[in-house]
């Protein structure tokens, strides 16, 4: 029986080669390092890859012009599909003259490129990262050497699945998880990748720096510069989307297109600048109002977060009340009604007034005048101040003040006894009318939108207020002066009294 040739017995088909080609060399880096071709002559070499011609004795690698040539007939090489030439070829660099070929002692049939990327998957719970890169380097390499479109693919396809893999080791570690992001643009995974990865560290970080201003502060400088629309005030996300996004951060995000990451840019630094408004103003002791009026100026579209603080800042206001001084009750008042709360601000001078009436009236013809004037300037609640000032007429009669009360009110006396003999309603003692809806209690801000800009300011500094003299009208003619007192603390100022000054002419 005849023999057959000794190259067709070591063809070995499909996955008998795979282990002798995973420790061969690859016919990319073979022609990569040509230049030592001359140095290895002799040297047995093992090598991979694509072939492009056969013949009797002679094969021909895809990019490689080295002669490959047996001494014996080749044996037949069958292809399953245009893809399926991948060979696995032992054997020494010779000299034919001048010449170099490469001298076959063994080949054999390997998988195809695909075939081959399959099974070289990382699986099971060992896999690392690392052996991702791995397989995605080797489909990168060979899929460019060859021209390979889908092996290329494939390369990314490993790249993704090692990314996703680190980036589940780094959960919870803002600093592993930015050097996933790191690993994104050296692995040209593309943009959208790396900045989701890096908000996800960016929300790790913001768990971890509690309420502490200087961190807080210097995160949001950092999303300023690098995070774009975040300071853009019309950049804002319809409710929906920042319900979303508060609710599941990382998720929304990773979802989101480009139009609406922006817009959750400016969601995140509102949040963030919310929070650092909060902490600092704990540190410092502000008061709500302010954190409210701090939130209206840096995030104008968070008039509901203010308007909480200040609902808080009222309330905590409301139960001590009753302990106010009387220019602390006027700033919370003017606050109650421009916040359309008039009922609180009523049952509030109520409370006030009840507490200091029992005092008063042990004062006797003075503590009556002092509680006459409050009720009209607090309530203009003209018939109990009457009341006051006729009592205090009958503690002691003809007192000059009482009197001089009294004639503002309308009232004369004739004999012993006090008859009304106006039936108009001034307002209070020593004060004049005033255009409607002004009012003893408004806010500085509401007078100023009612009366415009006064005529002269004068201003008297105290410790803990500025107590201000607003003068209008004309020099020569009618003049009013309303009295404010200005807060230190947060700046807001109300009108405690209204009075007519006298002509100039």
């Amino acid at each position: 029986m005849r023999r057959l040739p000794r190259l067709v017995l070591v063809l070995v088909v499909a996955l008998s080669g795979a282990a002798s080609a995973d420790a061969a060399i690859s016919i990319e880096e073979f022609v990569k390092d040509r230049k030592k071709w001359p140095s290895q002559v002799g040297l047995r070499q093992a090598i991979e890859g694509r072939y492009a011609v056969t013949g009797r004795t002679l094969l021909r690698f895809h990019n490689c012009p080295l002669d490959f040539r047996s001494s014996e007939p080749l044996p037949k090489l069958v292809r399953r599909s245009p893809r399926d030439v991948n060979v696995l070829v032992i054997g020494r660099i010779r000299r034919d003259g001048r010449t170099l070929y490469f001298r076959i002692e063994r080949i054999t049939k390997q998988e195809d490129d695909l075939k081959q990327f399959d099974r070289r998957r990382p699986t099971g719970p060992k896999s690392r990262p690392a052996d991702w890169f791995e397989l995605a380097d080797w489909s990168s390499g060979r899929g460019r050497f060859y021209k390979d479109v889908e092996l290329q693919e494939k390369s990314t396809e490993a790249n993704r699945m090692g990314i996703v893999l680190a980036r589940r080791r780094a959960a919870g570690d803002a600093k592993m998880l930015r050097e996933v992001a790191r690993i994104v643009v050296t692995r040209a995974i593309g943009n959208r990748l790396q900045r989701a990865i890096e908000h996800e560290a960016l929300r790790v970080e913001l768990k971890s720096v509690g309420d502490k201003p200087a961190a807080l502060s210097a995160v949001r400088d950092r999303i300023v510069r690098g995070w774009p629309g975040a300071e853009d005030t019309k950049n804002r996300a319809d409710r929906s989307l920042a319900g979303r996004y508060r609710k599941d951060p990382v998720a929304v995000y990773n979802a989101a297109d480009e139009d609406d990451r922006r817009r959750l840019h400016r969601v995140l630094y509102a949040d963030l600048a919310i929070r650092l408004i909060i902490a600092e103003s704990r540190e410092a002791g502000t008061s709500g109002y302010k954190v409210a009026e701090l939130i209206r100026r840096q995030v104008p579209e968070a008039s509901a977060e203010a308007s909480q603080f200040e609902r808080m800042a009222l309330d905590a206001d409301l139960e001590r009340a009753t302990e106010m001084g009387r220019s602390e009750l006027d700033r919370m008042v003017a606050r109650l009604r421009d916040a359309k709360r008039a009922v609180d601000a009523d049952r509030a001078v109520d409370r006030w007034l009840e507490i200091r009436r029992e005092r008063l009236l042990t004062q006797g013809v003075a503590g009556r005048l002092r509680l006459a004037d409050l009720v009209l300037s607090l309530k203009n609640d003209r018939s109990t101040a009457v009341s006051m000032l006729l009592e205090a007429d009958r503690l002691k009669p003809d007192v000059p003040e009482v009197a001089e009360r009294l004639g503002q009110l309308g009232y004369a006396k004739q004999g012993k006894k006090w008859v009304q003999v106006r039936k108009d309603r001034p307002t209070a003692p020593r004060r004049v009318a005033m255009p409607t809806g002004v009012r003893v209690g408004m806010s500085g801000k509401q007078l100023m939108a009612a009366m415009g800009t006064p005529r002269r300011v004068s201003r008297l500094a105290a410790k803990r207020v500025i107590s201000e003299i607003w003068v209008y009208g004309d020099p020569g003619g009618s003049r009013i002066a309303v009295h404010l007192i200005r807060s230190r603390g947060d700046g807001t100022a109300a009108v405690r009294d209204i009075s007519q000054l006298p002509s100039r002419r």
